[in-house]
């Protein structure tokens, strides 16, 4: 598979999407089978790290794959096609549109955020996102709600774009940043631990970014992370 040029990161991991998707339905990965590793899709796709997460999230919004804690990636059957913490929804669909509403214009923003704070972010500020993502980390380890650290993380980033229109935009947003907590979710199960974790990963892959004042890494991987939610969700909205 021949990636496609610079600049057109969104549709190279549609492309590799695409490409593990028809691998997996071919049974080519069989399910039950643990999915080549991070660094060895890398590898084989000639692409970056934040690209690759970019289509798993697209195979994990679809079923095709599940985390398992300490384990890594592995296929799930073919016939799942939702995420698992999808039971109870079908009542809540205007909610996950809104919801997806809401994540389009809050990728429009953040993803310039992070490059804006990778480029301005003070020490400080930098020890402020770090902060928040401990916090985050710790409450997943804990299996205590992640709402407010999650909200507090984005909002740091916010911050240190040292642009006062950021900050406000997602003070205008607030509790709608983080839905997941208004949506009866069952939060007690391993799936649902295991988005946690995967969302955790993402967040760490934004502060290095950031931590290391590497702006388009920083674009790219909150934009990894945000485009993951929204077919996570966008999954949810399907009838």
């Amino acid at each position: 598979m021949t990636p496609s040029a610079k600049g057109q990161k969104p549709r190279l991991a549609a492309e590799i999407e695409e490409d593990l998707r028809k691998q997996i339905l071919a049974g080519q990965t069989p399910v039950g089978e643990k999915l080549a590793t991070e660094r060895a899709l890398c590898t084989r796709y000639g692409v970056s790290r934040t690209v690759i997460r970019e289509a798993i999230a697209g195979l994990r919004a679809a079923g095709l794959i599940e985390s398992r804690r300490g384990s890594g990636l592995y296929v799930r059957a073919a016939s799942v096609q939702a995420p698992p913490w999808q039971s109870g929804m079908p009542e809540m669909q205007a909610e996950i549109g809104a919801i997806v509403d809401t994540l389009e214009l809050r990728a429009a923003v953040e993803i310039e955020a992070a490059f804006l704070a990778a480029n301005r972010a003070s020490p400080g500020q930098i020890a402020r996102i770090r902060s928040c993502h401990q916090r985050f980390a710790e409450a997943v380890e804990a299996a205590e709600k992640t709402e407010e650290a999650d909200y507090a993380f984005h909002q740091a980033i916010a911050e240190a774009t040292n642009n006062s229109a950021y900050r406000s935009f997602m003070e205008y947003l607030g509790k709608r940043t983080i839905p997941r907590g208004k949506l009866g979710l069952d939060t007690t199960g391993e799936s649902y631990r295991a988005y946690l974790v995967d969302m955790q990963s993402e967040h760490l892959d934004i502060l290095e970014a950031i931590e290391r004042h590497r702006a388009e890494d920083a674009r790219q991987a909150m934009q990894a992370h945000l485009l993951g939610s929204l077919e996570r969700y966008r999954a949810l909205s399907q009838p």
